[in-house]
């Protein structure tokens, strides 16, 4: 919702440009002969050269476009270094740094900085871990509802120590705040809007007042998170239908193809997975009830589901068949065939020291009567021990893609224990 998009990373060069020995008789460690320097002394230009040529091959090895590398700082003299913290901002995630010979104690004093050092070429995974721990420094999601959760009761609620140790802020909305951005939408703009949305649909069985109220949830939802800076929204949506007989199945679907994150039923551990999931694999999320042995939220054996009322268009393979919700004649949710594809499912421990990732692949989906959607996946590895290594919630967070070594990295950095299969 920002000009500014989240997830850059920021890479500072420095490059040394300083030999360690430059006397005329070199060291006692030194081949060279007696009478010549140990080395000879580079030019400023050859320095700014070699400093030149480092950017370029590590900008050349770049299989993503989500880094941006800063001018370098290159040290000519030993003075030069302490230009450092002055070309330093909150905004740098690594330096990448290389030295003219081998030199001991800079590499010291740079580490200092508590940012990573890298001296060349990384894997893209760490990367993406990267990218993942700058992308929660740089997100904030909406609670709205009361607190705790009817379904997912051990939050974390402590929104303060979510942002400290995280670096994700949170903002409470009540409901009667929701509903008054709801009705402050006129009628025309509405169904504007819902003719506007209407291409993404197939069969429509709930009455048109119903689609308007979806529109409005979608409307005001975006309004909020405009306002908040907000790229992620939970609702705690057992009491929102306490209101009003509305629903935000159908809003969460789109407003998640439009880079804003969204978990049901007020689940905060979800919504950290959904962030960083999305986060490492830069595609849209879902989540739901996470099935693991035969018959638990429609899974069968040696299987693993997902039974909720996301799915984004983006990761369907159809045009939505829209319905009421939970077949409760009220509310509207959607279906739609989910992609065959390998996907990677996250969920976080409340406690936010550890996660559990899983690779797999999705296998077929199923139209269900109380949850609309049911996702039935293989996973890689024994599945028989998946109850040994769960955390979090009864939800689980799937994104298309084989992201678990990505996810790994990110927990390096954010000191995080990762359990897998």
């Amino acid at each position: 919702m920002s000009e500014l998009d989240r997830g850059t990373v920021r890479i500072k060069p420095v490059y040394i440009g300083l030999h360690h020995y430059t006397d005329a008789y070199g060291s006692v460690c030194s081949p060279d002969v007696k009478g010549t320097p140990a080395f000879e002394p580079s030019t400023a230009e050859e320095v700014r050269d070699a400093a030149r040529q480092m950017v370029e091959q590590f900008a050349d090895s770049l299989a993503v476009g989500f880094v941006q590398v800063e001018e370098p700082l290159v040290v000519e003299r030993q003075s030069d270094l302490r230009r450092l913290p002055s070309e330093l901002t909150y905004d740098v995630d690594a330096l990448l740094v290389r030295s003219l010979g081998r030199r001991p104690w800079e590499p010291f004093t740079l580490s200092q900085y508590g940012l990573p050092v890298i001296g060349g070429p990384v894997s893209e995974d760490f990367l993406r871990g990267l990218r993942a721990k700058k992308y929660l420094a740089e997100s904030r999601f909406l609670y709205i509802g009361e607190i705790p959760s009817f379904s997912a009761p051990d939050g974390p609620y402590d929104f303060q120590l979510v942002e400290e140790r995280l670096g994700v802020a949170v903002r409470h909305i009540e409901t009667n705040e929701f509903y008054r951005r709801f009705d402050s939408f006129e009628e025309q703009e509405v169904a504007a809007e819902l003719d506007n949305w209407s291409q993404d649909f197939g069969e429509v069985e709930p009455d048109r007042e119903s689609m308007l109220d979806a529109t409005r949830v979608y409307l005001a939802l975006r309004a909020l998170c405009a306002r908040e800076d907000a790229n992620g929204v939970t609702i705690n949506c057992g009491r929102f239908t306490e209101e009003r007989p509305v629903v935000p199945c159908l809003a969460f679907d789109r407003l998640i193809d439009e880079g804003i994150m969204c978990a049901c039923e007020g689940d905060i551990t979800a919504m950290l997975a959904s962030l960083m999931l999305h986060a490492v694999s830069e595609q849209p999320v879902l989540m739901g009830n996470f099935g693991y042995r035969k018959g638990m939220f429609e899974a069968d054996s040696r299987e693993v589901t997902i039974e909720h009322d996301l799915i984004p268009l983006s990761m369907a393979t159809e045009p939505y068949t829209v319905r009421d919700y939970h077949t409760r004649q009220f509310g509207v949710t959607a279906y739609a065939d989910v992609r065959q594809e390998p996907m990677t499912l996250l969920n976080v421990h409340s406690s936010l020291d550890r996660i559990v990732a899983v690779e797999g692949r999705t296998k077929r989906s199923e139209d269900g009567g109380h949850c609309r959607i049911i996702i039935h996946m293989d996973v890689d590895g024994d599945v028989e021990r998946l109850p040994e290594i769960l955390v979090g919630s009864q939800h689980m967070s799937m994104a298309f893609g084989r992201w678990q070594q990505a996810l790994t990295e990110a927990a390096k950095l954010l000191d995080m224990e990762v359990a897998r299969l």
